[in-house]
């Protein structure tokens, strides 16, 4: 008789022997009790996890001689016909290869038709989210409203990818996962009644890298046999047909890693890739173990999740290694680099730029670490300035006002008032010094106020300069030109006053946006933050300085009428105010 792999030889044959569904075992024993058999089912689940073998199970139930049944007694000829897959009122269709509208049409013509020898006909449809969506549509009502000997069961591994009316006209039932403990214990089992040596160690890699499917676990199980018949099954055996590192490697590239051993490092993925190792597969093992420190560190007391090492020193000792963001930084390299390896021409230089990352990474990259750097260097910050300038470092720097004094100004130090609870503090303050004024022949001062603070003439076309080509300087052009029609008459330390000679250039200098642009170039050219006031010259009488006719000069001829009352000047008038001069060449 031809040989029969192990994981068809062990298809579970009843509820009992149901591995890791007791959810879906019990409901549905419960059902055939009760008689509340429904005509139509919806297994779901991960690839390994039993929804073809509980079809099968449900079809021996409902059609053994006994039955309906809970435990078919897989002895009469109904139940041998279904495990053989001979029986004619079982069904089992590939929706993969039969996923047509032609094929569905076929199977509503045969529902029609008794069963032969039980009293159901079970039509088993595996992988039916391949079935198209006129596929789907033709199954609609025949799924609906079956004849009373009838029973779809639909198995598929995606269900999100069925249609809801698919859904909603069937029971679904939600497979899971199988635990490696259960995995472990049911590959004991196997092995044992098929006079197969493992070890422990062996039965709880295969488990693991089973990833939760019983048909994986008993196919590796199955080849681990094959490798090396007569003696026992070992790790290594299991490693090196898998192609794994092993504990022993990830262990010492993490110890490596811990020490920033870059030189180590290399040259043992230097070692695994001569030994023939998959670079992927030794970053993924890598990734397991970086989980398992993680998960330590985090609750070391926690057993009911599995982790990749189940060695507790070697977790304690490298998880002390490592800090929470360390582990966790650590992960995130390590997937990036998995995912890069599928797609790079050459993996290997991605995996050394992984662990080279890692084995660079800083100090104290985590947030504890940071808080205690900024303490110290705000502690550093506090003596240096005990020592340079003997101010109470409990003064915050925030606090103070820098002022900038123009180039070439001294500087005399003004006492700023202190917040409440703090010393006062000195700030230096720009003070112009003052150039002694002499009136030219034949011209009149105008007697002023002395104003403290005050800048003097000279100074006021130098500052008034310097912020018309500050303006230009910063693409200020439209309010260069409005405010060029004007001239700086005042300054001090808290006050600019600009005097205009037309109306609108003053509205419009007085305007929110023009006035905070000015005051800011004020404040950067005189080192204080002052406040702009507009006026026009004719706001405030000025005492002109007399000067003597001179009767050699002609006087300017006056405009006439219709010079006067020209469209364009009555234009400008109305625009800027002003009175009309004319001038002569």
């Amino acid at each position: 008789m031809a040989y029969v792999a192990l994981y068809r030889k062990w298809r579970p044959q009843d509820f009992d022997n149901l591995v890791g569904q007791e959810h879906i075992s019990l409901t549905l024993k419960n059902a055939i009790t009760t008689g509340k058999i429904a005509h139509a089912y919806l297994f779901a689940g991960p690839r390994g996890t039993g929804k073809t073998s509980t079809a099968k199970i449900l079809a021996k139930a409902l059609n053994c001689q006994q039955g309906p049944t809970v435990n078919p007694c897989n002895n009469c000829s109904n139940c041998d016909k279904i495990t053989a897959g001979t029986s004619m009122d079982v069904f089992e269709i590939d929706a993969a290869s039969n996923r047509g509208i032609d094929e569905i049409r076929e199977l509503r013509e045969t529902v029609k038709f008794a069963p032969v020898d039980g009293r159901y006909k079970v039509y088993i449809i595996d992988e039916v989210h391949m079935l198209t969506t006129e596929a789907f549509n033709a199954l609609l009502k025949t799924l609906e409203e079956p004849p009373a000997h009838v029973v779809f069961v639909l198995a598929t591994t995606e269900p999100h990818k069925i249609p809801a009316t698919i859904h909603s006209r069937c029971q679904r039932y939600d497979f899971r996962r199988i635990a490696t403990k259960e995995i472990e214990q049911r590959l004991a089992s196997v092995a044992t009644q098929s006079n197969l040596k493992v070890d422990g160690e062996a039965l709880r890699l295969i488990a693991v890298q089973a990833d939760g499917g019983m048909r994986d676990a008993l196919s590796i199980l199955d080849q681990c046999a094959t490798l090396d018949s007569g003696d026992t099954i070992t790790a290594e055996h299991v490693r090196q047909l898998l192609g794994l590192i092993g504990h022993e490697w990830v262990w010492q590239l993490m110890d490596a890693i811990a020490e920033r051993d870059a030189h180590t490092v290399l040259l043992k993925l230097d070692e695994l890739i001569c030994l023939g190792k998959d670079v992927r597969q030794f970053l993924l093992e890598m990734a397991l173990h970086a989980r398992s420190l993680m998960l330590y560190k985090a609750a070391p007391s926690i057993d009911t999740i599995e982790v990749y090492s189940e060695d507790r020193k070697i977790l304690a000792a490298q998880s002390a290694k490592f800090s929470h963001q360390e582990l966790v930084k650590m992960l995130e390299v390590l997937h990036h680099a998995a995912n890069e390896t599928k797609w790079a021409a050459e993996p290997r230089i991605a995996v050394e730029m992984a662990l080279i990352t890692l084995c660079r990474r800083e100090a104290g990259s985590d947030v504890a670490g940071l808080l205690e750097r900024v303490a110290a260097l705000e502690a550093k910050l506090a003596s240096l300035t005990i020592s340079s300038t003997g101010v109470n470092p409990s003064v915050s720097a925030r606090h103070a006002v820098p002022v900038q004094p123009p180039v070439g100004e001294p500087s005399s130090p003004v006492i700023q008032q202190p917040r409440e609870g703090q010393p006062a503090q000195t700030t230096p303050v720009v003070r112009p010094s003052v150039p002694e004024t002499k009136a030219a022949p034949g011209e009149v001062l105008a007697a002023q106020p002395e104003q403290e603070g005050a800048t003097p003439t000279t100074d006021l076309k130098e500052v008034w300069t310097a912020v018309l080509k500050e303006l230009l300087a910063h693409g200020k052009r439209s309010v260069h030109a409005c405010v060029m029609q004007g001239h700086l008459a005042a300054l001090t330390d808290k006050q600019a006053t600009v005097r205009f000679a037309a109306t609108f250039p003053k509205e419009r200098t007085e305007k929110d946006d023009y006035r905070a642009i000015v005051e800011k170039t004020l404040a950067q050219i005189s080192g204080h933050q002052v406040r702009l006031i507009c006026a026009l010259d004719s706001d405030t009488p000025t005492v002109k300085p007399s000067v003597p006719a001179n009767p050699a000069q002609p006087a300017s001829e006056a405009l006439t009428e219709d010079e006067l009352n020209h469209p364009v000047i009555k234009q400008a008038q109305m625009m800027f105010g002003g009175k009309v001069v004319k001038i002569d060449d």
